[in-house]
């Protein structure tokens, strides 16, 4: 039987149907679909991620269903008529691409070949299982599923279409170049690209296919790859921001643009008066929505400020996102503490990724 034909749709910004589709695939499609999320939040009119919204594109990749037996308009009549669930059968891949962002994160790649159900190897939510009927979704980073047995026609279509997405990257980045001169790949548009939040299912699979990946420019020379856990959060089980208390003197608020400098310098600020309002301690989410950075200046730590403050931001800002009650924080493998900090919130070591 030939391979199913692909089809791999290329648009400014994400398509009711994607993110409805995406959101019948939680918490697994979390990083993608908190992406396209932040997109829609920040730029509702769809122009795009940045000021350049020429260099935004959704990638959505998945196979024609029956392409003799159905009419284009009947399918999309179809479509459309499960949209707001997401209802759709077999596999697909989506990725939201900004090339511009060079040096940080430029891809962000789902494929529900990730799910739990769909790999016997994963050993379940911190390996016990967990809320939602969540079974599965930890991948060991090395696992021998790309080697240790025979890959599925399932599973070997679904890696066909993150294949296509990649190939969509790429000629993106071609595009891209041309309209800059030459078509020469340099500077901007650099052969290499940071992908993000590579689920380790997915970056085995593509190693199979004769993928070429380099490990990104600060894991050391002597360190082969690195690896994160991405840990899950429910909003409602976090523990109360108030719980422990802040210590006398300290309130809660927002970031000031003049609060910069104390992040960018990480300076000492022991000997600085409580009712100054120099910040002591501070956290934010990133653009798909995980805890990107916390941190506690040194004298004021063991007083569960980063319990805390981890906890506020995400009962107050995930639902800017949506209103599916996921949080979540990629950890090295390596931060013990980091890990003991999300456990102690009730997170959940879900599975493995790395950029």
């Amino acid at each position: 039987m030939p391979p199913p034909t692909i089809t791999l749709q290329s648009t400014p910004s994400p398509s009711p149907h994607l993110l409805a589709r995406l959101r019948a695939h939680l918490p697994y499609s979390l990083p993608v679909l908190r992406r396209l999320q932040f997109a829609t939040l920040a730029f509702p009119d769809g122009s795009g991620i940045n000021s350049k919204p020429n260099n935004t594109h959704v990638l959505y990749a998945r196979h024609q269903r029956n392409p003799h037996a159905k009419e284009e308009e009947e399918e999309e009549e179809e479509e459309a008529q499960g949209e707001e669930k997401g209802e759709e059968e077999g596999h697909f891949a989506a990725a939201c691409v900004d090339l511009s962002r060079a040096p940080e994160t430029q891809v962000w790649v789902y494929c529900s070949l990730e799910d739990g159900d769909n790999n016997d190897h994963n050993r379940g939510v911190d390996g016990q299982g967990g809320r939602s009927g969540i079974t599965g979704g930890r991948a060991t980073p090395g696992h021998s599923w790309s080697r240790g047995r025979t890959r599925t026609r399932q599973e070997e279509e679904a890696l066909d279409l993150v294949v296509a997405v990649l190939r969509g990257v790429r000629g993106i980045q071609v595009a891209m170049a041309s309209s800059c001169g030459n078509g020469t790949l340099v500077g901007e548009w650099e052969t290499e690209i940071l992908v993000g939040s590579l689920h380790e299912t997915i970056r085995q699979g593509l190693l199979a296919r004769g993928v070429r990946m380099h490990k990104s420019a600060n894991i050391p020379p002597e360190v082969d790859w690195e690896f994160c856990g991405k840990w899950l959060f429910r909003v409602e089980d976090l523990p109360l921001a108030g719980d422990p208390a802040l210590p006398e003197g300290m309130r809660w608020d927002r970031f000031r643009k003049e609060d910069v400098r104390v992040v960018q310098s990480r300076t000492s600020i022991t000997r600085q008066e409580l009712d100054d309002g120099t910040p002591v301690a501070w956290a934010f989410l990133g653009l798909d929505g995980t805890i990107m950075t916390l941190h506690v200046e040194e004298s004021y730590r063991q007083r569960g400020l980063a319990k805390a403050l981890a906890c506020k931001l995400m009962r107050a800002r995930l639902s800017d996102y949506g209103d599916d009650g996921w949080g979540a924080a990629d950890v090295y493998e390596g931060n013990h503490k980091s890990q003991a900090l999300c456990r102690s919130i009730g997170g959940k070591n879900s599975w493995t990724l790395s950029w």
